[in-house]
């Protein structure tokens, strides 16, 4: 009997230990722009981006970001006006590497593409005033750009009980940045007005385009 209860309690703990491992296998979060949050509350531009994440073995990761963005640069047309608004999505991966007790460091890529329309006028002023002013208004519908980024991410862990560094709540939200090198590879092209700026891109003359997001996120398991 004493044989047997010695057995029974090994495979008990190494059954409780297997499922604790497996949690840690695999840990979905939520995660949420808030840089693009508070210049959409400003009032400078209509941006929102959040992203779903799993990490395995506490390193490598699967992602996918969505996002939506309302553009209306003010030098997006010399003596005219532009505006394009639309979705994007962002799907890719990489490796993420703890560097202390709280804080991870890590590089990955995304490949991207948006669905958008632009819309703008410009203004063609006569100089000697012979001639009537000239000035077009344009729409384009259905538009598409797709584009890579390399990603360099780093990330904390927020300690809600410093007292207690191992307690659950301190693994529960994190605060970080993407820093990001985004490449264009392709986008719907228009002469004489070309598009000038792509949701979730950016500006397309600027192309590599480096760019940096906040972001806020949750770790539920």
């Amino acid at each position: 009997m004493l044989i047997w209860q010695c057995y029974s309690q090994a495979d008990s703990v190494a059954v409780d230990s297997l499922q604790e491992e497996k949690v840690r296998f695999i840990q979905p979060s939520f995660s949420f722009d808030y840089g693009k949050a508070l210049v959409s509350v400003a009032g400078f531009e209509q941006k929102y981006e959040g992203a779903f994440t799993l990490l395995f073995f506490d390193n490598y990761y699967l992602t996918g970001e969505i996002g939506t963005g309302d553009l209306e640069p003010k030098n997006g047309i010399e003596n005219g006006k532009y505006r394009s608004e639309g979705n994007y999505f962002r799907i890719g991966g990489g490796y993420l590497k703890a560097i202390n007790s709280t804080s991870k460091l890590g590089l990955g890529v995304r490949y991207a593409k948006s669905s958008f329309n632009d819309q703008g006028e410009y203004y063609v002023e006569s100089q000697s005033g012979s001639q009537d002013d000239y000035s077009e208004r344009f729409e384009r519908k259905q538009l598409e750009a797709r584009w890579v980024e390399m990603v360099l991410t780093s990330e904390s862990f927020v300690r809600f009980k410093k007292s207690e560094p191992e307690a659950r709540i301190n693994r529960l939200f994190s605060l970080g940045f993407h820093l990001r090198l985004r490449v264009m590879s392709s986008y719907d092209r228009y002469s004489p007005i070309d598009v000038y700026s792509v949701p979730g891109f950016g500006r397309t003359i600027n192309n590599p385009n480096l760019a940096l997001n906040l972001f806020l996120k949750f770790t539920p398991f």
